[in-house]
């Protein structure tokens, strides 16, 4: 089934892009930024608490970055005239953050990396270079290669105002694992089929993950839970078909599934 072509992108090793609307207001514990991210608000009000800080969006002239592996605790409500919550959700994966680093090595030196979040004024300038991104993640004529050159324009102009991103080590097997599901998690991946993907034994791979304290089945489940609220927030599929879409044959097992790790019933999360 086609994405909905102006809500949802994703490329392989180059992003993606959600634009998610809701209509009630959602809380969601422990939501996972599987990658460096950055966040802007449209309409309504956004609040991620990660423990130590809390921030709140709730105005479309404040972006919001937030560092790769960050866990937070995460309240959408609607707002606005229309009364409906809108957001910009741009996710950039390893690959594109070291490439930016090659290339502009001398830039990242003069600001520490974020540690977590990280707000900024979204400017003029800035901001015409973030729908310049999100407008290449939508447009199939915009190449991957092109893709990746804007989103390294657009860390670039982060960079020049002071935000920069943590540089990923080399990638380490956890996020070569996210990499090969994350694009297809309706496949029925086992251990041994990732293993096989990525050149080395069932077993090799389950020691790797254990050193990064991750294991296969949990972090499948992550990417399909999260691939499914994305799906549910920026799409009119039914139940069915994003369980489906998310590896799932029986709807009632996604369901439950899905209130285990979000809190709430599917029909909850639009």
């Amino acid at each position: 089934m086609p994405l909905p072509p102006d809500t949802l992108a994703v490329r392989d090793g180059v992003g993606m892009m959600a634009q998610p609307l809701l209509r009630r207001e959602q809380a969601v514990c422990g939501f996972q930024f599987f990658d460096a991210t950055l966040l802007l608000v449209r309409s309504g009000t956004l609040t991620l608490d990660i423990g130590a800080t809390q921030q709140l969006l709730d105005a479309p002239l404040t972006l919001l970055a937030v560092a790769q592996h960050t866990r937070a605790d995460v309240r959408k409500t609607p707002g606005g005239e229309e009364r409906v919550f809108r957001s910009t959700f741009l996710a950039l994966p390893p690959e594109v953050i070291l490439e930016f680093y090659k290339q502009y090595e001398s830039e990242t030196a003069r600001s520490s990396p974020l540690s977590s979040t990280q707000r900024l004024d979204l400017d003029t300038q800035l901001a015409d270079t973030l729908d310049y991104c999100v407008r290449g993640m939508l447009a199939a004529q915009v190449s991957d290669r092109e893709q990746r050159h804007r989103l390294i324009g657009l860390l670039l102009a982060l960079a020049e105002r002071g935000c920069v991103f943590p540089r990923p080590s080399v990638l380490q097997i956890g996020d070569r694992l996210k990499g090969l599901l994350s694009p297809a998690p309706q496949r029925r991946w086992t251990t041994a089929m990732a293993a096989h993907e990525l050149a080395m034994s069932e077993a090799t791979l389950r020691r790797r993950l254990a050193s990064e304290n991750l294991r296969f089945e949990t972090l499948l489940l992550d990417i399909r839970m999260h691939h499914a609220m994305t799906l549910l927030q920026t799409t009119a599929w039914s139940i069915p078909q994003i369980a489906e879409a998310s590896g799932y044959q029986a709807s009632s097992r996604f369901s439950s599934r899905f209130r285990e790790r979000f809190g709430c019933p599917p029909s909850r999360a639009r």
